[in-house]
């Protein structure tokens, strides 16, 4: 049997993330991945994250953000109503940034962070699949499908929304369904992007474009009913090409399809406790909010960007001696961050719904005038790109 002191469940952005912040700590730290590595094709994959700066911050504190691939930088960001003459436009020179944040595909972040791993002591087990886990006062025992038992004194649950950690562990969860399915694709556009990134609002749900590394070409997340996402996915692409271009108001001019369609259901997910037994949610695991403003890795990054802060001032204090004590302030911030963007999210999705009450003609007239308050947009550009709030250090800028 091999002891650790931190198990981490899921080889995703978060779990990477937190070992490889914790890589130099003295700690034994343990990574355990159900799948293979993905390799990066000429191709753009189909998921895509909109990183902000504090995310960006902490990617470059782990050493990870230089070796990051096909990174495309936005410096604008439009919001919109379909057919509407008013629209939110952000700009990253308004808060004197030099973009307000970066489109990158999944793979590459965690191809990026694995290499970080690479002749660290951290012990990786992947493909690792887990037959079972307990918890007692020695510890919490991991049986692996192959392989010598793991005994960890703190595991740490990244293994996604699905989580199977969650689930054993019997962790209490809300969650509720938006009643929408994500179609992510990627596109080629008659127009160059403009390193903008667009989110447009229409009666059947928000409509993403986001700009990739090369001029022409974007990754699309459309959010619609799941019946009619079907219908959608299955169109030949010629139709769906057409349909993609009246959509989005012609913006970007006819739009090719030069991939797959994959669908994404969308629900809402919220663990109530996110620590139990020496197991301590983050991520996906923890929560899981709408796509419509690219936050959910953000969120999650600053969960890893938090608890390596706390981890490594136990170990610098001396006062490291495993299980998840000393983790309460911990959980009270990371379920504060995630209930307040949990929210927005869906106070912006039933604004945009069509059955909520409100007149087009009053949204229109409330995002004509927040267009012009630049005081009120510039906190919210502040806040998109992680620059307000209770940020993690390891997410700050400048810190030595």
């Amino acid at each position: 049997m091999k002891s650790v002191d931190i198990a981490i469940i899921g080889g995703g952005i978060v779990g990477l993330a937190i070992a490889v912040g914790l890589k130099e700590s003295g700690l034994r730290i343990a990574v355990l991945e159900q799948n293979e590595p993905e390799t990066l094709t000429p191709d753009p994959a189909l998921r895509v994250s909109a990183l902000n700066l504090a995310a960006e911050n902490f990617l470059q504190r782990l050493g990870a953000w230089n070796s990051l691939v096909r990174k495309q930088p936005y410096t604008q960001m439009a919001v919109w109503e379909r057919n509407s003459h008013y629209r939110l436009q952000f700009d990253a020179a308004s808060v004197m940034q030099p973009h307000l944040g970066h489109i990158i595909e999944n793979r590459a972040i965690i191809a990026a962070l694995w290499q970080q791993l690479m002749d660290s002591s951290v012990t990786v087990l992947r493909p690792c699949q887990i037959v079972s886990i307990s918890s007692s006062a020695e510890g919490a025992l991991i049986l692996p499908e192959q392989g010598e038992p793991l005994l960890a004194s703190l595991i740490i649950g990244a293994d996604g929304a699905h989580s199977r950690l969650r689930q054993q562990f019997n962790f209490p969860l809300t969650q509720w369904d938006y009643g929408h399915s994500a179609l992510v694709a990627t596109i080629e556009t008659a127009l160059p992007h403009g390193n903008c990134a667009r989110q447009l609002f229409q009666t059947e749900g928000p409509l993403a474009l986001l700009p990739l590394w090369q001029s022409n070409v974007c990754s699309i997340v459309w959010s619609v009913p799941p019946q009619r996402a079907q219908q959608m996915q299955s169109l030949p692409p010629a139709e769906f090409d057409k349909l993609l271009a009246i959509a989005s108001d012609g913006v970007l001019g006819a739009c090719k399809l030069v991939s797959e369609r994959a669908l994404l259901p969308l629900k809402a997910r919220y663990a109530r406790d996110i620590i139990k037994d020496r197991c301590i949610l983050v991520g996906d695991a923890a929560h899981t909010i709408h796509p419509l403003a690219g936050q959910g890795v953000n969120l999650g990054l600053m969960d890893a960007a938090a608890l390596v802060e706390v981890i490594r001032k136990q170990v610098t204090k001396q006062c490291w001696s495993g299980g998840s004590s000393f983790l309460a302030p911990y959980v009270r911030w990371r379920k504060t961050e995630a209930v307040q963007m949990l929210l927005a999210m869906e106070g912006i999705k039933r604004l945009f719904t069509p059955s909520n009450g409100l007149s087009r003609q009053v949204r229109d007239l409330g995002m004509g005038l927040l267009d012009r308050m630049m005081p009120m947009k510039q906190q919210l550009i502040r806040q998109a790109m992680g620059l307000a709030g209770e940020i993690p250090a390891l997410a700050k800028r400048h810190i030595e």
